[in-house]
């Protein structure tokens, strides 16, 4: 019989991670957190514990992990697998390699701890309730045993296949997303250049649906940079940006269907938005 959920950790609380750490603060489950930056904890002061390191949250039924790519995953497994007790649970929310999520998903295996990758992308912009869908791969029984701690920040959850299979879903959707953010910011240079108005330019694309909400984003950015803060996140996304179209230039390559698009946009994304946040 599948352990019940009685504790819940989470590791890495960026940007995204924090917001889903937030919203698992407010299950009546305990709730122990930990990021390598002291200062990401206080928010969650009073609301959850703080761990001193990794290992401290050996003893949680379900560990999500949101960091930012394979190595630092993995390095949190490093210290996380030796602590955990078997009947445990890795959600693995990072977007990292297929390949990387199978291995690890087997070191943990070893040790009777069961993983799942579980790729978020954002669906609602808000900062308060649930507002990822969250894409998993493995076992439908293990998807089903964590699906509480899933609803706490998911406004939609799919079961997409075996383990593995959401990272590969998750790596063709941020193709799709940063070719339209790539294209957009492309848009409006040469809509300036040319002196199309870009508030008109705008407009017809939120209208006849070329305009995503991601590409909105960035472009409201491009035209209007704010403060340092929103240009030091903005720079973070390049580097986030870049790291996307390079699993997704190597799955391609992997299966026999390179992405010209990928590997093209794979070489400017970040000092395109670079030099944006240089504005």
């Amino acid at each position: 019989m599948a352990h019940s959920i009685g504790s819940v950790g989470f590791i890495g609380l960026g940007h995204m991670g924090s917001c889903q750490a937030r919203e698992l603060a407010k299950l009546s489950l305990p709730l122990t957190v930990f990021d390598k930056f002291p200062a990401a904890m206080e928010p969650f002061r009073g609301k959850a514990t703080l761990a001193g390191s990794i290992a401290d949250l050996g003893g949680c039924d379900v560990v999500g992990i949101c960091v930012q790519d394979d190595g630092q995953v993995t390095e949190c497994f490093d210290e996380l697998i030796p602590a955990m007790k078997p009947g445990s649970v890795i959600l693995v929310h990072s977007t990292i390699r297929p390949a990387t999520a199978k291995a690890l998903a087997e070191r943990a295996a070893a040790v009777g701890v069961e993983l799942m990758d579980a790729a978020v992308t954002r669906t609602e912009l808000t900062n308060d309730g649930p507002f990822v869908f969250c894409m998993l791969g493995g076992s439908e029984a293990t998807m089903a045993r964590v699906q509480p701690v899933l609803d706490a920040f998911s406004t939609n959850t799919m079961l997409v296949g075996p383990l593995g299979s959401a990272m590969g879903l998750k790596i063709c959707n941020n193709l799709i997303a940063w070719s339209q953010i790539m294209l957009g910011l492309e848009a409006m240079d040469l809509a300036e250049a040319a002196g199309v108005p870009l508030d008109k330019l705008i407009a017809v694309m939120q209208r006849n649906g070329v305009m995503t909400p991601t590409m909105n984003g960035f472009i409201a950015f491009r035209n209007n940079p704010g403060d340092q803060a929103n240009r030091d996140m903005m720079a973070r996304q390049a580097g986030i940006g870049e790291k996307d179209l390079t699993l997704a230039d190597e799955m391609g390559e992997a299966v026999g269907k390179p992405s010209k698009i990928g590997a093209n946009l794979k070489r400017y994304v970040k000092q395109a938005i670079t030099d944006v946040c240089r504005r």
